[in-house]
């Protein structure tokens, strides 16, 4: 029996023909039952007080807020359901093809912009 995974792909399109490439790729392998499904939208934070450039500075934790997109009504960023994530640092092995790296996800509820700040991010 094979494993399921979940599978992040980061970058950054600048037009729509390279947009509908990349879909109908993510289509081809996850399969097309709805649009909707593929869509997560991700808030990058970084230390409200960095480090100063250098060695050190690759310790700041950078946090994440995810939340997917179910329903036009989610559109709006108060009626989601928030996900705080950290991502660690890659496991470099030889024999593998891909990186891969550790993440925690926690379910977080209430104005968690201003939770953020709390934390010390913007």
């Amino acid at each position: 029996m094979a494993g399921t995974y979940e599978c992040s792909l980061q970058g950054l399109i600048t037009n729509e023909e390279q947009k509908k490439a990349v879909i109908d790729r993510i289509i081809g392998i996850a399969g097309n039952d709805t649009m909707i499904d593929l869509l997560e939208h991700e808030i990058v934070f970084s230390p409200t007080v960095q480090t100063p450039i250098g060695p050190a500075r690759n310790d700041d934790v950078v946090l994440r807020l995810v939340s997917r997109v179910e329903s036009e009504l989610q559109q709006s960023l108060k009626h989601r359901q928030w996900y705080l994530c950290m991502q660690g640092n890659p496991e470099l092995q030889r024999t593998r093809t891909a990186t891969v790296r550790p993440i925690t996800r926690v379910q977080v509820s209430g104005d968690v912009f201003r939770y953020m700040k709390s934390l010390g991010y913007t």
